[in-house]
Parts: structure tokens; C-alpha cells; sequence
């Protein structure tokens, strides 16, 4: 992937986050990507929330941007109904990318299903397919050093309910120094705790990035404190980077953290308690030489590794060498069903349906299947060793069936995963044990028919003279012999492929029965793009269901490839003959009734024989 042109999200919040989304946007532009900037703090202001959130998925999908990938800062904003937004994008086959600002002290439900890539600032939040990205900071300009302060220590940020008790002590202890002590944000519990106090000063509010800076160098120390977290942190905050970056007053940092430590050593003064920090501010405004060394050498750590140019290139490689390790193969596997079944129960109608949909395209019966047929015939070659197929080396054969499967439709379809494919492949059933492990973020169409209208279809294109001239040929094709054998096919397959139904993960199939679709093919049209992340209208989904219309057809009837258009054909059908039925209900029977076909669920066919409106 090119990674040249992004959307970039915010998150809601009109602080903290956003000096990171505003570092990643100028950072990305610097690395020469072409950001298309999207402050959702701001549009809120102007635009409700569903428009936000259409809006943004309308920009990333718009082909006129050619958006590569889109970054969500911080993700929060994103949680619940409005996950549907990086999902939505994400299932269009656009990539999305978390950067994740609020570990570990903000939970994010789902991230797995609603984001390609993911970036944590806390490292001890990396895991399996989550890269570690600290937060970092802009390159700030090189100011003259404050000839006299305005303040000995301040600190700068919310102070949540935690945050008090060490505040408090340090606020009393500059009272007894007469030490000048500012505290500016918002505080959750207001400021009862210091209005006694005449050498602390506190401004309430809001504070933007140039007046955070302002009070970073009208100070000789600025305080850093660390909130409380249910799971343990050990990364550096923006405050860390910011106020090494400006290079004016001594950064105070804790409780300890071993990553600050391991970045700054001892350019920074840490401390664990509210002792350990009185102590080390003693320390900082008792020996200028020694603090100013020190702001020096912190700020010489953050130029050199800490800006959001390094973070903006590690994430542009990151993401770039993750997808040529996924190879085109893979990069849409989630926007790819496979129409699995028995043949003669309506796939070719659906499928035919799915392709005139916009955004959907559909692969006619590739046979890639065929691969499998040797291990259905030989299933003991798997334990052969010297075999091609052994089960010692079943990951490599894999890979590369899966890999070959995906550079083909890649050049047959070159917009894939901008569109997603329907793959109809039901004359292949081989291939349906292997489909899980085959295609694990893949989706599944399981299309049913009654057995016995199946079995009936099948007889009909077994006749002298119908459509299918391989079997038209075929001697006495109501004999018990070729009855039999036709109705055990039918049963090998359409169990085969309840089984791989049953095998798929629950929030990636689909079933869909041909005695429904024939009631309400454009809702069933809807649930199967949502199961390729296809939006699909209403009056999409219903010009398409007319297009193929039953009726539009000239070449149906007996003998055809579109014969009635409609179920329970076999309950007046004259090839179910008492023996062809008995043969039905031994080797059918039982089946048909583990997928539910009673009477009720048949709709005989009209007796006038006339088509229904909807078709097959």
C-alpha cells in the first residue's frame, strides 16, 4: 500500500488528544503523505452526530479523495453505536489505523474487528499485532532562557481525583518555602483544597498549546504526575516530551516509570511519593548549573528521537511493511463470500442478483475447489509424508493454494477490495472442510433448498434433450440406479456444506434458504452485502431483484435452465414416481429434515403450473 494519501480523524475532546492529532498532521505531511485533516472536536460544533459520523465515512469512501488508509487519534470517540464508522470503512476495504492515546487508562471494546492496524502509547499495552508508538511531541522554537521566573514549579493538565493528595502536600510545602507554585486546567474536584493557600495559583480551564508553553517557561520546574491506572503504565505522557522539548524549566516526573527512565536517565528528577518529590524539587531550585545541565541534555534526548516527524515515519513503515507482508492476497479477505451448497438451488439467481449491486462483484463457479479433490478421494495422503498434501506441512500448502486464490482474482478483479467478490461454488464441495482454515477471515453464503426439489431439478436436466447435454444423454435417468446415485450426491453435498456452515465463525455466514429468497430476495440481497461491508439501498437491492425477475426470462419451462421459479415443484412433479419417492425419503429423508423442511415450510406449486412473481 502507498500510504500517500490518509484521512485523518480526531477524537472528540478538545484537549490533550488533540495536540496529538495536530503532531501526527503535521508530522504526515512533513513525511510527505497528503492529509486530508478531519477535526471531529470542531465539525461537532456545527454538525450533529450522525452527520459527523456520515460525513466521515462519506470521505473516506468518496473516490475522489483515493484515500489509502484513515487514522483515528485516540479511537474513544468511536465506541458503541459509532464503531460502526471504522468498521464501515474498514469492511469497504479501506485500511484504518488506530492510534490509541488513552492506554491503559481508557478501555476500547472491539478494536480487533474495527481496525487493520493498531498503535498503543503504553508499552506495556503491546501485544500481538498492536505496535508500540509513544506519544511524542512537535519541535518547539529555541527560546532565551527566563532571566527571572514567574513560578518555581508548575503543573499544567487535568487534576483528576487522584492526582489531589500529592498536589496538596506539594502545595503546602511551597506555602512553608514561600516557593511559587502554579497549577492551570481543569479541576475535577474544584479548588477548595488550595484557596488557603497564598503562593499557589490556579487557573481553571482549558488550556491551549501556546499558553501550556508560556507557563513551561515562565517556570524553573514543571511538574509531571502520573495518573493512577487499574493496570500498570510505564510510557511517558506528551507533558514528559513537551516540556523536555522546549528546553526552559527542569522536568519533575512520576511516580517513577522504568520507560522515562530508560529514555531521559537522569536528565529528568524522578520521584516516587510525595517526599521523594518534595526532595527532588529541593534539589532542582537549589542548584541552577546542575538544572539547567540537565534541561539541556532532556532536550537534546527529545530532538534526536521524540518528535512526531520519528513517530509519523515509524508508523508510515510500520504500516506499509505490514501490508507487503500480507501480500495483495490478503488484504481484502473480509469483503470475500463464498456461496457454498448444492447445485440447482438457486445460486446462479443469487449470485446473478449480488453482482448488479454496486460495490459488489461475483466470480461464476471458478472450480477452485478442485484443488481439494485428491484429498476427498485419498484422505490417507495427508499422512503420507513424501505426499504434496502431508499434514507436517499442511500450513505451506495452504498458504500457497491461498495466496494463488488471491493473486488470480486480483488480476481478474483489479479493484478488488475497493468492491467485494462473491465467490458461487457449489459444484465443488470438496473444497468445503477446508474453507475455515483456508480463508479464516473470510465469509460464508450457506444456500438451502428442499432436498426434494432439488433431487427433482435434477432429474429434470437428467431428460432427453435438457439443458445439460452431459447428463441428457444418460439411459433411464428415473432407474433406482441413477435415482439413487443422484439423490446420494445430493446429500454428500448439501451435508458437506452444512457442516462447513457449522464450522464458520457465527459472525461471518449467512443461511439463506430459496424458499425465502423467493419471498424476500431484497432483504436477503441487503444481509448479504452487509456481510461483505457493502451498503446496499433498498431500491438497489430491488432493482436488482427485478432485473431478474423470473418473468423477464423466454427460456424456461421443462428442460430448461430456469424451469418453475418456484418450491414444493416435487410434490406434483410427474418424475416423483412411489419409487423414486420412497428412494427420496431413505436417502434424503433424514437430512431433509435436519435442515428443518416440514409441510409447512413448502409452497406447492400452482396448479395452472403459472410462475410466481418471484423467481428462480
Amino acid at each position: 500500500m502507498a500510504f500517500s494519501r490518509v484521512l485523518l480523524v480526531s477524537g472528540s475532546a478538545n484537549f490533550s488528544t488533540r495536540d496529538v492529532w495536530d503532531g501526527y498532521r503535521l508530522a504526515l505531511e512533513e513525511c510527505g503523505v497528503d492529509v486530508i485533516p478531519y477535526p471531529t472536536f470542531s465539525f461537532l460544533k456545527i454538525l450533529s452526530v450522525d452527520s459527523v459520523c456520515s460525513d466521515i465515512i462519506g470521505t473516506a469512501l468518496d473516490l475522489k479523495h483515493q484515500i489509502d488508509a484513515v487514522v483515528f487519534v485516540d479511537g474513544l470517540y468511536f465506541r458503541g453505536e459509532r464503531a460502526r464508522i471504522p468498521q464501515s470503512i474498514r469492511r469497504a476495504g479501506i485500511p484504518t489505523v488506530l492510534i490509541a492515546t488513552d492506554d491503559p487508562y481508557e478501555f476500547l471494546p472491539n478494536v480487533e474487528a474495527l481496525y487493520t492496524y493498531r498503535f498503543t502509547n503504553e508499552i506495556n499495552c503491546v501485544a500481538d499485532g498492536i505496535h508500540y508508538l509513544p506519544t511524542a511531541t512537535l519541535p518547539l522554537p529555541q527560546l532565551p532562557p527566563e532571566a527571572d521566573h514567574d513560578y518555581e514549579v508548575c503543573f499544567v493538565g487535568t487534576v483528576f481525583e487522584d492526582r489531589y493528595p500529592l498536589l496538596k502536600e506539594l502545595a503546602e510545602f511551597c506555602e512553608r518555602q514561600q516557593y511559587r507554585l502554579l497549577i492551570a486546567g481543569k479541576l475535577t474536584q474544584g479548588i477548595d483544597a488550595f484557596s488557603n493557600l497564598v503562593f499557589t495559583e490556579i487557573v481553571q480551564g482549558t488550556i491551549e498549546t501556546a499558553q501550556k508553553l508560556e507557563f513551561y517557561s515562565r517556570s524553573r520546574v514543571v511538574l509531571n504526575l502520573f495518573r493512577e491506572s487499574a493496570t500498570r503504565a510505564d510510557s511517558p505522557s506528551p507533558r514528559v516530551f513537551e516540556a523536555t522539548a522546549l528546553g526552559q524549566a527542569a522536568l519533575l516526573s512520576g511516580p517513577v516509570r522504568n520507560e522515562v527512565r530508560r529514555l531521559y536517565g537522569d536528565s529528568v528528577y524522578h520521584f516516587s511519593d510525595a517526599a521523594s518529590a518534595i526532595s527532588e524539587l529541593q534539589a532542582a531550585l537549589s542548584n541552577d548549573d546542575a538544572r539547567r545541565e540537565k534541561v539541556a541534555r532532556a532536550r537534546q534526548i527529545t530532538e534526536a528521537a521524540h518528535l512526531y516527524q520519528h513517530r509519523a515515519a515509524a508508523l508510515i513503515d510500520a504500516v506499509r511493511n505490514a501490508e507487503h507482508q500480507l501480500g495483495p492476497q490478503s488484504a481484502a479477505d473480509d469483503r470475500t463470500a463464498w456461496i457454498i451448497g448444492c447445485g440447482r438451488t438457486g445460486s446462479t439467481w443469487l449470485s446473478e442478483m449480488l453482482a448488479q449491486v454496486p460495490g459488489i462483484r461475483r466470480w461464476h463457479e471458478p472450480y477452485f475447489g478442485r484443488f481439494f479433490k485428491h484429498l476427498q478421494d485419498n484422505p490417507e495422503d495427508q499422512d503420507r509424508f513424501s505426499s504434496f498434501f502431508a499434514t507436517q506441512h499442511q500450513k505451506i500448502w495452504l498458504d500457497g493454494l491461498r495466496e494463488l486464490f488471491f493473486r488470480m482474482v486480483r488480476d481478474r478483479y483489479p479493484q478488488f477490495g475497493r468492491h467485494a467478490l462473491v465467490v458461487k461454488e457449489v459444484n465443488t464441495p470438496e473444497i468445503y472442510p477446508w474453507l475455515s482454515r483456508l480463508f479464516p477471515a473470510g465469509r460464508l453464503i450457506h444456500l438451502i433448498r428442499d432436498p426434494f426439489d432439488t433431487l427433482d431439478s435434477y432429474l429434470d436436466l437428467q431428460q432427453p434433450g435438457s439443458w445439460n447435454t452431459e447428463f441428457s444423454a444418460t439411459d433411464a435417468p428415473l432407474s433406482e440406479m441413477s435415482v439413487r446415485r443422484t439423490a446420494e450426491h445430493i446429500r454428500s453435498t448439501m451435508t458437506h456444506a452444512f457442516q462447513a456452515y457449522q464450522n464458520f465463525p457465527a459472525d461471518r455466514r449467512l443461511e439463506v434458504r430459496y424458499e425465502d429468497l423467493l419471498q424476500r430476495a431484497a432483504e436477503i440481497l441487503r444481509r448479504c452485502g452487509q456481510l461483505v461491508g457493502t451498503e446496499v439501498t433498498a431500491a438497489a437491492a430491488q432493482a436488482a431483484v427485478d432485473k431478474h425477475s423470473f418473468d423477464r426470462y423466454r427460456e424456461t419451462g421443462a428442460g430448461k435452465f430456469r424451469r418453475k421459479g418456484r418450491a414444493g415443484v416435487w410434490m406434483k412433479s410427474p418424475y416423483f414416481t412411489d419409487e423414486v419417492r420412497q428412494i427420496a425419503e431413505e436417502v434424503l429423508g433424514p437430512l431433509r429434515a435436519r435442515l428443518g423442511y416440514t409441510q409447512q415450510h413448502v409452497v406447492p406449486a400452482a396448479d395452472d403450473g403459472s410462475p410466481q412473481t418471484d423467481p428462480a
